[in-house]
């Protein structure tokens, strides 16, 4: 019951921020739906890759000097 209700509460968190940073929101959902909290690693990767897909090579976040 716990796992079940685990695997609900990240499908509904992996839906909404999905819809929120404009990426496939059913496919996330299904994912959280049948792996429950361990997509999330992945979801959090895919969201920085398609961040820095967007800004392009140029830009960079921080620089060193």
């Amino acid at each position: 019951m716990l796992v079940a209700l685990c695997c609900l509460g990240a499908a509904l968190t992996l839906y909404v921020q999905a819809l929120t940073h404009a990426m496939g929101a059913k496919r996330w959902g299904l994912l959280g739906l049948l792996f429950g909290p361990l997509i999330v690693p992945m979801f959090i990767t895919h969201k920085r890759l398609r961040l820095r897909q967007a800004r392009g090579d140029a830009n960079v976040l921080m620089q060193v000097r």
